[in-house]
């Protein structure tokens, strides 16, 4: 993206003007790149003013902070739960009736507002193990929130990929015994949006596991389980039918009801 870089300010220099779409393909490539590869950013999401974002006062009801996450500020931190209060206003503009299951969100502001979040996240140093798997589910719904265009995209199937490894590698820390709420949303939210195959396997594994072992007991319908779901970021248009599918995996098995025994 250097090469990019220099280009822009030759343009600059040279008094060529370029267009909004340019700039916003510009910054995405960029964000993408640094999150499916780990390469270095090159622009930020105020390195063009065609991208600035800031909070509508008029809608200050819809910035608030889910329930489930307004006792992990000690575990999250306030710069992570502040931009979760801005992917649950992304996630209440999916939800409102203007937009149907399917349809593209794909006015400049709410592009713009996507790339705060998102932006601001990969800006994140992780505190703990927890708040790392948090920061990619974080990623993972704000992405799932959008549209199909971008459901269909090879992000979220990476981004799936990358919290089951988080969470594979930390299931045997305890800290996950306090949080089982937590635990509960991100592996549900990682197995309904990943592929079929290895790693939707892997994530149903995962979940059985702490079934029969910390999650014994947490919940035992699928109303009860919604109910857990929905203290995070929740929405029913855009999560709601790739979740279902995914418990209807997990109870499919052979035996089903060792998994509901309390």
């Amino acid at each position: 993206m250097g090469a990019i870089r220099n280009l822009l300010e030759a343009c600059l220099k040279q008094g060529i003007v370029l267009s909004d779409n340019l700039k916003r393909a510009i910054f995405w490539q960029d964000l993408n790149s640094s999150v499916m590869t780990g390469s270095s950013r090159t622009f930020h999401h105020q390195s063009f003013p065609e991208l600035s974002w800031s909070r509508d006062k008029t809608s200050s009801t819809s910035f608030k902070l889910p329930p489930g996450f307004q006792v992990l500020s000690s575990v999250l931190g306030h710069t992570f739960l502040e931009i979760m209060e801005d992917v649950h206003a992304l996630q209440q503009i999916r939800d409102t009736n203007l937009f149907g299951p399917e349809d593209a969100v794909s006015m400049a502001n709410v592009d713009n507002h996507q790339a705060s979040i998102q932006s601001r996240i990969v800006d994140l140093e992780a505190a703990s193990s927890i708040s790392d798997c948090c920061h990619v589910g974080a990623y993972l719904c704000s992405t799932m929130l959008r549209c199909k265009r971008w459901r269909a995209s090879v992000v979220p199937l990476h981004l799936s990929l990358r919290l089951l490894y988080k969470l594979q590698k930390t299931d045997t820390e305890p800290g996950w015994d306090e949080h089982r709420e937590l635990l509960t949303w991100l592996l549900h939210i990682g197995g309904a949006f990943a592929p079929a195959g290895t790693t939707r396997s892997e994530y149903l594994e995962l979940l059985k596991r702490n079934l029969e072992g910390r999650l014994r007991g947490l919940y035992t319908s699928w109303p009860e389980l919604l109910g857990i779901l929905e203290k995070f970021i929740w929405s029913d248009k855009a999560f709601l039918a790739q979740v279902q599918a995914f418990w209807n995996e997990v109870y499919i098995q052979p035996e089903p009801d060792s998994y509901l025994r309390s």
